[in-house]
C-alpha cells in the first residue's frame, strides 16, 4: 500500500508529513476512500517534537494545562507537546510547569476508564485532549463524555489530522485536514459508493494502522 501513498507536507514547517493512501478502507465507524498514515509523527522522535511545536502554537499563550489526556498510542507525541507548552518562555501561561501525561484505558466493555490512582489528574483540572486522528468525531465523542464523567474540564482538543473542525460544539485544533487530502472522503457503511459498486475492501484501518484483507 505505501507504494501509492501521497506525502502530504505542512504548509508551515516542512519536517512535519503525514502520507495518504487511496483506496476502499473500513474504520470501526465508517468507510474512508484514504487511509491516513500517521506512523512517523508518532514514532519518529524528530518528527514528533516538530509536530509538538505545531500543536502547541494555539494554547501556549493562552491556555492552562495541568493533563493531556492522549489517544491512539500518541504519548511521545505528547510529552513533546507538554514540553513545548512548558519551556521557559515569558509568554507561556504554563512555563515550568508539570504537565501529566494521561492515556485513558479501556475496560472489558469498551468504556473508557481511568483508574483511581490517575482520577486526580482528570478531577477538577484543565485537560487537553490529543486524538492521533479524527474521521467522524465519535471517538472524540467518548472521550468527551469520559472527561466530563471523571470532572475534568477540556480546554482545547488537538489532532494530527481530522476531518471535523468541531465535535459537540468544541473546536478541534489539527496540523492536517480533510482540505489537505484530495478529494477526501468518509461514509457510512450503507452510503459507501465503492461497495455499491462492489470495490472490495483494501484494508482494515483504525489510528495504530491497517491489516490489509
Amino acid at each position: 500500500m505505501e507504494g501509492h501513498a501521497l506525502k502530504i507536507t505542512s504548509s508551515v514547517n516542512s519536517n512535519v508529513s503525514i502520507e495518504a493512501v487511496p483506496g476502499h478502507f473500513v474504520t470501526s465507524h465508517s468507510h474512508i476512500n484514504y487511509y491516513i498514515d500517521i506512523t512517523k509523527i508518532k514514532h519518529r522522535h524528530r518528527m514528533a517534537k516538530d509536530a509538538a511545536g505545531l500543536l502547541a502554537e494555539p494554547y501556549a499563550s493562552t491556555t492552562p494545562v495541568d493533563t493531556i489526556i492522549c489517544m491512539d498510542g500518541s504519548e511521545i507525541l505528547a510529552a513533546y507537546l507538554a514540553e513545548e507548552l512548558t519551556k521557559e518562555d515569558m509568554m507561556s501561561v504554563n512555563r515550568n510547569q508539570s504537565i501529566h501525561i494521561v492515556p485513558p484505558e479501556f475496560n472489558s466493555n469498551g468504556q473508557m476508564i481511568f483508574r483511581d490512582n490517575l482520577q486526580h489528574m482528570v478531577h477538577g483540572k484543565n485537560v487537553l485532549l490529543l486524538i492521533a486522528s479524527i474521521t467522524t468525531g465519535k471517538t472524540l465523542h467518548r472521550v468527551l463524555e469520559c472527561v466530563d464523567y471523571y470532572g475534568g474540564k477540556v480546554v482545547g482538543v488537538s489532532s494530527v489530522f481530522s476531518a471535523k473542525e468541531s465535535v459537540d460544539g468544541v473546536g478541534v485544533h489539527a496540523i492536517f485536514t480533510a482540505e489537505d487530502i484530495p478529494n477526501y472522503h468518509t461514509y457510512s457503511h450503507r452510503d459507501c459508493p465503492q461497495c455499491k459498486q462492489g470495490v472490495k475492501i483494501d484494508a482494515l484501518v483504525n489510528s495504530y494502522g491497517y491489516s490489509a484483507l
